[in-house]
């Protein structure tokens, strides 16, 4: 549903899982609990709309990615309505409730509803800011072996448009077409995958480590690549928490968050994900950014998602800036 077509004073909510990497002590404390057979987000949804005695009109995704870009999706299939083609994530996935461009137009993300895999259900009533409903969400999710339902920021039509990033779905389905397209003609689908985000290439190299850890309800680590080609004998740095937010280059503060950073496959243009075990050694790899939407680029949302959010004591600089200097030395 394009959001120009939802009633100014009709409902919509965001709805998706809140979680990432714990212990594995966390993980066998809940390992025999009983697990309901309803998915806990769809459980969360129905909690929510009850406690506010109105079911959604339509249902928009937290952000771009894979889990929570298609849950809402799949929820508004089962219930017959629509999902928004928007993101609160401002175009990109992110780590924390609290990054969201709700936050940074003042939309409340409470009421709140929660639900875990084995059924508790926690509604939040109130919260201080957006930064408690992430830890309050967080601790649950750590609590519950990694992962938990959450429906929140239930709002109207009329004030969801300000808050988001429209078409971002339909925009993210070409960008799959774009490399589709580009293997079937034979031609360079990373190239084909630049160019339709309006990217800047930032790195091209070899994996040259990968670490790890699982812990608080996220995945934080580094990943260190041997630049090749036109970046020979550099290397670059990358820093997630569940995504890619800073990186270095050559031990200098490069690209930062909340310009987008991606890794793909060197040969496929397929993205390449911390969650799993696919930073191998040597792999070949390209790293491109975009410019994050304007949204992020203002006072309050450098605020809330530049660097130092994470406490590293880095500016934000745009991407374009950083990558002009670059290209001048």
């Amino acid at each position: 549903m394009d959001i120009e077509e939802i009633p100014d004073d009709e409902i919509v909510m965001i709805v998706g899982i809140v979680g990432g990497g714990v212990s594995g002590e966390a993980r066998k404390k809940v390992s025999n609990l009983p697990r309901i057979e309803k998915k806990p987000e769809f459980a969360a949804e129905k909690a929510l709309a009850e406690y506010l005695g109105k079911e959604p009109y339509a249902f928009f995704p937290s952000e771009i990615g894979p889990f929570n870009t298609a849950i809402p999706t799949y929820i508004a299939a089962m219930m017959d309505t629509c999902c928004v083609d928007c993101n609160a994530g401002g175009g990109r996935a992110k780590p924390e409730i609290s990054l969201s461009t709700t936050n940074v137009v003042g939309l409340n993300a409470f009421p709140l509803a929660i639900v875990t895999p084995f059924g508790e259900t926690m509604i939040v009533e109130n919260v201080v800011d957006d930064a408690r409903a992430e830890d309050i969400c967080r601790y649950m999710a750590v609590a519950s072996g990694g992962k938990c339902g959450v429906a929140r920021c239930a709002t109207t039509g009329r004030d969801v448009r300000d808050a988001v990033v429209p078409n971002s779905i339909s925009a993210t389905i070409g960008v799959g077409r774009s490399v589709r397209q580009a293997r079937e003609r034979g031609e360079d689908p990373v190239q084909a995958l630049i160019k339709t985000c309006d990217g800047y290439l930032l790195f091209r190299g070899n994996v040259k480590s990968f670490e790890r850890k699982e812990e608080a309800g996220f995945m934080w680590g580094n990943i260190s690549i041997s630049g090749n080609e036109g970046f020979r004998k550099e290397v670059l740095t990358i820093w997630f928490k569940n995504e890619y937010m800073i990186t270095w280059l050559n031990e200098r503060p490069y690209v930062t968050c909340p310009d987008t950073i991606c890794v793909v496959d060197a040969k496929t243009g397929e993205g390449l994900s911390v969650w799993g075990q696919e930073f191998g050694k040597n792999r070949e790899v390209v790293v491109f950014g975009r410019r994050a939407y304007m949204i992020w680029r203002t006072k309050k949302g450098i605020e809330l998602f530049s660097p130092r959010h994470f406490g590293f004591d880095i500016g934000y600089r745009p991407i374009e800036d950083i990558v002009g200097e670059t290209k001048k030395r």
